[in-house]
């Protein structure tokens, strides 16, 4: 059997109430049997004063001739009968029973009327305790009620003259206590009833929402973090529940996190194993190129002087491309490491881009182009090598596959560096993964990795770039961060 927090709830407040209310009723019992036994003594204690009393006057108005219990016992005992409403045995100084007077309209002392000859022959503890001179009582619980038996020694004149032994009914106050402890009893289990159904009603209150929260959390276990667990309470299981579903929030953001970093990594690896085959195949296609050149002019019957003008244009023309490849490799790596403070400095963006439009204009007028640079002055806080690196490679893109006699504008704002020039139509494909690797190189002499060098380089400085191609035109921009001064330095 599963023990659940209900069961064990429950359980305890049945043990707990069940000794509570046994503990109760015995003291509820005790104090009521010794309630009784105070009263019967109280009572027995005036009974036995007014009779000694009575026992007193009746000598002297009738002094005996020889004994007292013996001449006038049965009259005394019948008066005293009438009198208390019990019955009264007299017994002479020698132990010997004379009479019994028992009143008529007391039924049940009629029924249990018991005759005795001596008290040598009684099993009465009280009588034989009057014999010893003491007074003492005993209670008898007979088929229709209870009896108090009662008796004490007669002094009369310090003279010992008999015993008087009083039999009473006493049914009617120990049914009035039995009603009294089967009422208490009932109150008692009444009470026991109603806190144990305010128990079970707040226990379950208390076990639904955490009924719900281990549903909940087998949920969460299965991978499914989007139900929430509502609980109104107003107490600290709606904050337990509160705070369950702040947690399940955060589990499942951070697994989307994870999963999110999970493709990222993916990609990433997937970007370096094809970026690592277009190097290899990069590196091997002018190495193909120039092995097989040097094969065939390396043979001894070799020649042929107009081949050999143009295996060495080729070699040296493939030399080249390989040479740019190193060199852009060696740029990327560099662009991937981060600047220290000592090569931060504040740059002004507009007379470096001037500087180096200045020094590419022969290459743009060969292709009957115009560099114009334009726009108010900014600065940011970087790497001056890395910033030209970044100017020469957006000039030469646009000198590269800008359209003849048309202007390439360089436009400078306070936060924004926008390259803009005439082109030839740019598919989507190539337009969507422009600043990725070896992009759109064929017949170009570029090694592809210029826009990927820049966008990192731009990142690296905090800034964006992005690419956009509309009806002939395309423009390049860069949001930058600008450097404030700060004071006077």
């Amino acid at each position: 059997m599963k023990w659940t927090i209900r069961k064990k709830f429950l359980l305890g407040y049945l043990i707990l109430f069940a000794l509570s209310a046994f503990l109760v009723q015995q003291i509820m019992k005790d104090s009521l049997e010794e309630s009784s036994r105070a009263a019967i003594e109280s009572e027995l204690t005036k009974l036995q004063y007014t009779t000694r009393e009575y026992s007193k006057q009746f000598a002297q108005i009738h002094p005996p001739n020889n004994d007292l219990f013996t001449e006038y016992g049965n009259r005394m005992a019948q008066e005293l009968s009438k009198l208390q409403k019990q019955s009264v045995a007299a017994y002479d100084s020698q132990g010997d029973f004379i009479y019994e007077a028992v009143p008529i309209n007391q039924p049940l002392l009629v029924e249990n009327q018991v005759y005795q000859t001596n008290s040598e022959q009684t099993d009465y503890p009280e009588l034989k305790d009057a014999f010893d001179n003491r007074a003492s009582f005993t209670r008898k619980n007979v088929e229709n009620g209870t009896l108090i038996y009662f008796a004490y020694p007669v002094y009369i004149d310090d003279e010992f003259r008999g015993v008087f032994r009083f039999t009473g009914d006493y049914t009617e106050m120990f049914e009035r206590n039995a009603r009294v402890l089967r009422s208490f009893t009932i109150l008692i289990v009444s009470l026991f009833l109603g806190v144990f159904l305010i128990s079970l009603i707040f226990t379950t209150q208390i076990i639904k929402p955490l009924l719900r929260l281990t549903k909940a959390t087998k949920r969460v276990a299965a991978g499914n973090y989007n139900e929430e667990v509502q609980v109104n309470s107003k107490d600290e299981l709606e904050l337990l529940a509160a705070s369950f579903n702040e947690m399940q929030h955060s589990v499942s953001q951070h697994i989307e996190k994870v999963e999110r970093e999970k493709d990222k990594v993916l990609l990433l690896e997937k970007t370096r194993t094809s970026f690592f085959n277009n190097v290899t195949h990069e590196l091997k296609t002018p190495l193909t190129t120039i092995s097989g050149y040097a094969q065939i002019i390396g043979e001894p019957d070799f020649r042929d002087p107009e081949f050999l003008r143009k295996a060495t244009h080729k070699i040296r023309s493939e030399s080249e491309r390989m040479n740019r490849l190193v060199i852009d490799l060696i740029e990327l790596s560099k662009s991937e490491t981060a600047n220290t403070p000592e090569e931060l400095e504040p740059i002004h963006l507009v007379p470096l881009m001037s500087s180096i439009a200045e020094d590419m204009h022969a290459k743009a007028q060969r292709r009957q182009l115009m560099i114009v640079v334009k726009g108010m002055e900014c600065t940011v806080l970087g790497n001056q090598d890395e910033w030209r690196q970044i100017f020469i490679n957006l000039l030469d893109n646009a000198i590269k596959y800008g359209v003849p006699n048309t202007v390439i504008y360089v436009v400078f704002t306070e936060s924004t560096i926008t390259v803009n020039n005439a082109s030839e139509a740019v598919p989507e494909k190539i337009v969507s993964h422009i600043f990725e690797p070896f992009v759109y190189t064929k017949g170009t002499g570029s090694s592809g990795l210029g826009l990927m060098i820049v966008k990192q380089l731009v990142e690296k400085h905090g800034g964006t770039i992005s690419f956009d191609y509309q009806e002939g035109s395309v423009e390049v921009k860069i949001l930058i961060v600008p450097w404030q001064q700060v004071g006077n330095n």
